[in-house]
Protein backbone atom coordinates (compact mmCIF):
# COMPACT_ATOMS: atom_id res chain seq x y z
CA UNK A 1 0.00 0.00 0.00
CA UNK A 2 2.51 2.60 -0.81
CA UNK A 3 2.12 6.76 -1.29
CA UNK A 4 4.44 7.26 -4.57
CA UNK A 5 5.12 10.86 -5.53
CA UNK A 6 4.07 11.35 -9.20
CA UNK A 7 7.42 10.42 -10.64
CA UNK A 8 7.91 7.04 -8.39
CA UNK A 9 4.54 6.44 -9.72
CA UNK A 10 5.03 7.02 -13.23
CA UNK A 11 8.06 4.32 -12.93
CA UNK A 12 5.68 1.30 -11.02
CA UNK A 13 3.32 2.69 -14.44
CA UNK A 14 6.30 1.59 -16.71
CA UNK A 15 7.79 -1.76 -14.44
CA UNK A 16 4.03 -2.83 -14.99
CA UNK A 17 4.10 -1.86 -18.59
CA UNK A 18 7.19 -3.62 -19.21
CA UNK A 19 6.57 -6.77 -16.60
CA UNK A 20 3.05 -7.28 -18.21
CA UNK A 21 1.65 -6.68 -14.31
CA UNK A 22 -2.49 -4.53 -14.70
CA UNK A 23 -1.14 -0.78 -14.83
CA UNK A 24 -2.60 1.50 -11.69
CA UNK A 25 -4.18 4.18 -14.15
CA UNK A 26 -7.01 2.58 -15.41
CA UNK A 27 -8.24 1.08 -12.05
CA UNK A 28 -7.65 4.28 -10.04
CA UNK A 29 -9.85 6.27 -12.95
CA UNK A 30 -12.36 3.83 -12.71
CA UNK A 31 -12.36 3.83 -8.95
CA UNK A 32 -12.79 7.63 -8.59
CA UNK A 33 -15.26 8.09 -11.11
CA UNK A 34 -17.41 5.56 -9.90
CA UNK A 35 -16.92 6.86 -6.22
CA UNK A 36 -17.81 10.36 -7.05
CA UNK A 37 -20.70 9.23 -9.30
CA UNK A 38 -19.21 10.37 -12.50
CA UNK A 39 -20.91 9.24 -15.80
CA UNK A 40 -17.38 8.74 -17.83
CA UNK A 41 -14.08 7.61 -16.98
CA UNK A 42 -12.15 11.00 -16.07
CA UNK A 43 -8.33 11.40 -16.05
CA UNK A 44 -7.59 11.78 -12.01
CA UNK A 45 -4.04 10.44 -12.45
CA UNK A 46 -2.95 12.10 -15.25
CA UNK A 47 -4.29 15.24 -13.95
CA UNK A 48 -2.24 14.38 -9.94
CA UNK A 49 0.89 13.64 -12.38
CA UNK A 50 0.41 17.30 -13.71
CA UNK A 51 0.47 19.13 -10.63
CA UNK A 52 3.31 16.92 -9.07
CA UNK A 53 1.02 14.91 -5.84
CA UNK A 54 1.55 12.15 -4.39
CA UNK A 55 -0.56 8.88 -5.31
CA UNK A 56 -1.61 6.37 -2.77
CA UNK A 57 -3.32 3.21 -3.46
CA UNK A 58 -3.97 -0.43 -2.26
CA UNK A 59 -4.09 -3.53 -4.65
CA UNK A 60 -5.70 -6.51 -3.76
CA UNK A 61 -5.70 -9.40 -5.95
CA UNK A 62 -4.02 -7.27 -8.67
CA UNK A 63 -6.53 -4.75 -8.51
CA UNK A 64 -6.59 -1.44 -7.14
CA UNK A 65 -9.33 -1.37 -4.60
CA UNK A 66 -9.12 2.27 -2.86
CA UNK A 67 -6.29 5.59 -3.37
CA UNK A 68 -6.02 8.65 -2.51
CA UNK A 69 -3.64 11.58 -3.50
CA UNK A 70 -1.82 14.63 -1.67
CA UNK A 71 -0.78 17.81 -2.83
CA UNK A 72 2.21 19.48 -0.76
CA UNK A 73 1.78 23.15 0.32
CA UNK A 74 5.54 24.50 -0.96
CA UNK A 75 3.91 28.34 -0.73
CA UNK A 76 3.97 28.49 3.14
CA UNK A 77 6.42 29.36 6.15
CA UNK A 78 6.83 28.48 9.40
CA UNK A 79 7.43 25.25 11.75
CA UNK A 80 5.50 22.60 9.68
CA UNK A 81 4.79 21.59 6.18
CA UNK A 82 1.17 21.53 5.20
CA UNK A 83 -0.21 18.54 2.48
CA UNK A 84 -3.70 19.39 0.84
CA UNK A 85 -4.91 14.75 1.18
CA UNK A 86 -7.61 14.67 -1.41
CA UNK A 87 -10.28 12.07 -3.78
CA UNK A 88 -9.88 9.13 -1.32
CA UNK A 89 -12.10 6.02 -2.98
CA UNK A 90 -13.11 2.62 -1.96
CA UNK A 91 -13.98 0.52 -4.62
CA UNK A 92 -17.98 0.04 -3.89
CA UNK A 93 -17.06 -4.04 -3.87
CA UNK A 94 -15.32 -3.75 -0.99
CA UNK A 95 -16.10 -0.61 1.11
CA UNK A 96 -16.90 -1.63 5.35
CA UNK A 97 -13.89 -3.51 5.07
CA UNK A 98 -11.62 -0.18 6.66
CA UNK A 99 -9.69 0.54 3.57
CA UNK A 100 -10.12 4.32 3.84
CA UNK A 101 -8.31 3.97 7.00
CA UNK A 102 -5.62 2.21 5.80
CA UNK A 103 -5.02 4.47 2.80
CA UNK A 104 -5.15 7.65 5.05
CA UNK A 105 -2.87 5.90 7.60
CA UNK A 106 -0.22 6.12 5.00
CA UNK A 107 -0.57 9.42 4.37
CA UNK A 108 -0.41 10.24 7.90
CA UNK A 109 2.94 8.03 8.30
CA UNK A 110 4.99 9.07 4.95
CA UNK A 111 4.17 12.46 6.55
CA UNK A 112 3.74 12.82 9.93
CA UNK A 113 5.20 16.18 10.39
CA UNK A 114 3.17 17.61 8.28
CA UNK A 115 0.15 19.70 9.11
CA UNK A 116 -2.68 17.56 6.56
CA UNK A 117 -6.05 18.74 5.88
CA UNK A 118 -8.94 18.39 3.81
CA UNK A 119 -12.67 18.55 3.06
CA UNK A 120 -15.43 16.38 3.32
CA UNK A 121 -19.33 16.52 2.28
CA UNK A 122 -21.33 18.33 5.27
CA UNK A 123 -24.46 19.43 3.25
CA UNK A 124 -27.39 18.58 5.07
CA UNK A 125 -28.82 15.53 4.23
CA UNK A 126 -26.27 14.37 2.12
CA UNK A 127 -23.10 14.14 4.86
CA UNK A 128 -20.58 11.59 4.13
CA UNK A 129 -20.21 9.96 7.20
CA UNK A 130 -18.50 7.09 6.92
CA UNK A 131 -15.45 9.26 5.37
CA UNK A 132 -15.81 11.06 8.96
CA UNK A 133 -15.51 8.67 10.78
CA UNK A 134 -12.26 7.28 9.01
CA UNK A 135 -10.50 10.68 8.73
CA UNK A 136 -11.50 10.86 12.86
CA UNK A 137 -10.01 7.54 13.63
CA UNK A 138 -6.73 8.91 11.96
CA UNK A 139 -6.78 11.85 14.63
CA UNK A 140 -7.88 14.78 11.75
CA UNK A 141 -10.55 17.09 13.78
CA UNK A 142 -13.83 18.98 12.06
CA UNK A 143 -13.38 22.56 11.86
CA UNK A 144 -17.38 22.96 11.78
CA UNK A 145 -16.81 26.88 11.06
CA UNK A 146 -14.34 26.51 7.70
CA UNK A 147 -16.39 25.50 4.55
CA UNK A 148 -16.69 25.75 1.29
CA UNK A 149 -19.32 25.37 -1.57
CA UNK A 150 -18.45 22.30 -3.41
CA UNK A 151 -20.11 20.88 -6.04
CA UNK A 152 -21.78 18.34 -4.16
CA UNK A 153 -22.92 20.91 -1.31
CA UNK A 154 -21.22 22.09 1.80
CA UNK A 155 -18.03 20.78 2.92
CA UNK A 156 -16.32 21.27 5.82
CA UNK A 157 -12.43 21.45 6.71
CA UNK A 158 -10.29 18.75 8.67
CA UNK A 159 -7.00 18.90 10.05
CA UNK A 160 -4.48 16.53 11.87
CA UNK A 161 -1.66 18.21 13.23
CA UNK A 162 1.64 16.58 13.59
CA UNK A 163 2.61 14.62 16.43
CA UNK A 164 6.03 15.66 18.06
CA UNK A 165 8.41 13.27 19.41
CA UNK A 166 8.58 15.46 22.48
CA UNK A 167 4.60 14.52 23.43
CA UNK A 168 5.25 11.23 23.11
CA UNK A 169 8.41 10.96 25.30
CA UNK A 170 6.51 12.72 27.66
CA UNK A 171 3.42 10.83 27.43
CA UNK A 172 5.45 7.36 27.54
CA UNK A 173 7.61 8.99 30.49
CA UNK A 174 3.95 9.49 32.55
CA UNK A 175 3.24 6.12 32.10
CA UNK A 176 6.13 4.78 33.34
CA UNK A 177 5.60 7.11 36.86
CA UNK A 178 2.35 5.70 36.68
CA UNK A 179 3.56 1.85 36.55
CA UNK A 180 6.05 2.23 38.91
CA UNK A 181 3.33 3.80 41.44
CA UNK A 182 1.09 1.69 40.80
CA UNK A 183 3.63 -1.08 42.29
Amino acid sequence: MPVLSSAEFLEEEDYRLRSGINRLTLGINETSSLSFGHSAVSDTIETAIQKGEYIGYLEMNGRVVAHGFGKEDTSGEGPHKTMYIHTFSVNSEYRGQGLCQKIVLEFVKKFKKHILYLTVRTEVGNVNESAIRCYEKNGFTMLPEVYRDHYDGKNNAMVRFPTSGRQSRRTTSRQTRRKKKGK
